[in-house]
């Protein structure tokens, strides 16, 4: 691909093309680009519905979306930006933001639905993609469209003409610089509310003749590079696991698992507990995880990893990054558990990430655990963020005791309204309840919590790769 000079292409599109492209140039000597994309040749979309319709592809109509206890009325909704031609590779992605239009809607006037929009993973065609399949034959890994990473949720009403817009530059940025393998930028939404027959929301698609009513896609691009392995990135998603040792609830070995989870949601950071380090190759979990992630993303992962009982084999603690490590350093708290520290540089800032695994049977052992964590990580310079599994849940002493110093992402994110789990576990789980965090130290006030989310990592079989949920919290970086 070939990429023409801005005024070049604004010329070659032609008149119907002058209202997706502009380019605006900004005061100082960093020019900015808005691109605008919401031309036919520049989105595709359709609307995907379960129950006896699954099996229809309702390309060249509405985007919708509906929950329902009957099959026949579930409705969700794909999306796909040209990212991949209109965007050059490496471009640094400012700022990007997702324009939707309702067109119809039931329920009260004015009633409300949290749609919950998801960076779509797998590829499709609009005039293929069904309930069960996305292009030529393939299936959705899971019935209704894949999802990866929640973008974040947006409150439609039944107002015709309205707008319902969301943020999504983290998206955007890491698929523009390659992160996620294809460049283009796929969106799926669908409602995250109870089953109701007022769910029903209708948007216009791609095909609309009235360019200010489809779905829009404006990228805000500066001067320089997107985000790389020197951490020049303002948002980072830091994702908290304990892997079980390598079990899956299966029984079965959960490394490649694991590796296709982190591959899919590309954070920038990781907090693994129990994974186990031995001299053998084939038994040494941070090594293996970074080596099959570097293939399979492109990236060069880093790792500090610490046994709990200070040992140099064994089960323990590691922070694992695709931004590159300037430091390490650990420490062992009481009662034979540790802390693993990485130290990044994310924007010229200094963010220190600790991974820990508290102790699993004494509450009055956590207190005095937390005690210690937080005064050894006091040493280090801020910013800094805690993760791990506490083996306490909210109201707990030793959480309670964690919070007089630092931020719980995930309360953080649910007083924002971004804090999402799924159906099966409003809550935000991660095992039996909510024992792993994201700490955010009060004192680190350049580090913004702004969404969080828990994962269903269940398979067809109800299986899952670990008997706890992943978390990922989204902090900018300001």
């Amino acid at each position: 691909m070939v990429y023409l000079p801005t005024s070049v292409r604004t010329f070659l599109v032609g008149p119907l093309m002058v209202a997706a492209w502009s380019v605006l140039a900004l005061s100082g000597t960093a020019a900015a680009q808005t691109v605008v994309l919401n031309h036919p040749t520049q989105v595709t979309d359709t609307a995907i519905r379960s129950g006896s319709y699954t099996n229809t592809n309702f390309d060249g109509q509405v985007l919708a979306t509906g929950r329902s206890i009957d099959p026949a009325f579930e409705r969700r909704s794909v999306i796909k930006f040209d990212t991949a031609n209109w965007i050059s590779p490496g471009s640094a992605v400012k700022s990007a933001t997702l324009t939707l239009t309702v067109k119809s809607g039931l329920g009260a006037s004015g009633a409300a639905r949290t749609i919950s929009i998801y960076r779509e993973p797998s590829p499709f065609q609009e005039s293929q993609a069904t309930w069960v399949l996305r292009q030529n034959g393939a299936r959705w890994s899971t019935a209704g469209g894949d999802h990866a990473a929640l973008a974040g949720q947006v409150a439609a009403r039944n107002t015709p003409g309205s707008k319902v817009t969301l943020d999504v530059t983290d998206i955007v940025q890491n698929t523009v610089a390659g992160d996620y393998g294809s460049r283009y930028t796929r969106f799926l939404l669908l409602d995250a509310g109870a089953a109701a027959q007022d769910s029903y929301r209708v948007f216009y698609s791609s095909e609309e003749s009235n360019i200010a009513l489809r779905p829009t896609l404006t990228v805000v691009l500066g001067s320089g590079t997107t985000e790389s392995a020197t951490g020049t990135t303002s948002t980072i998603k830091v994702l908290q696991w304990n892997i079980a040792q390598g079990h899956g609830q299966d029984g079965k070995s959960n490394i490649d698992r694991v590796v296709a989870f982190v591959a899919a949601q590309m954070p920038h950071v990781i907090s693994f507990n129990e994974i186990n380090h031995y001299a053998s190759a084939s038994a040494d979990m941070p090594k293996l995880i970074a080596d099959k992630l570097r293939a399979k993303t492109g990236k060069t992962w880093t790792y500090h990893w610490v046994q709990k009982w200070g040992a140099a084999s064994g089960e323990g603690e590691c922070v694992m990054t695709r931004l590159g490590i300037d430091a390490k350093d650990d420490f062992l708290l009481s009662a034979q558990r540790s802390i693993a520290m990485a130290r990044l540089n994310i924007n010229g800032r200094i963010v220190d990430v600790f991974s820990t695994h508290l102790d699993a049977s004494s509450s009055a052992t956590r207190v005095a655990q937390v005690k210690q964590l937080v005064t050894w990580s006091a040493a280090q310079p801020q910013q800094r963020i805690v993760a791990g599994d506490f083996n306490g849940w909210p109201g707990t002493a030793e959480v309670n005791e964690m919070l007089k110093t630092h931020i719980d992402g995930w309360a953080a994110a649910k007083a924002k309204g971004t804090a999402v789990a799924y159906p099966a576990n409003p809550d935000g789980n991660t095992r039996n309840t909510r024992i792993d965090y994201v700490w955010a130290s009060k004192g680190a006030t350049a580090l913004v919590v702004t969404k969080a989310q828990v994962f269903d990592t269940r398979d067809s079989s109800g299986k899952k790769p670990s008997d706890h949920n992943p978390l990922i919290v989204t902090i900018q970086v300001k």
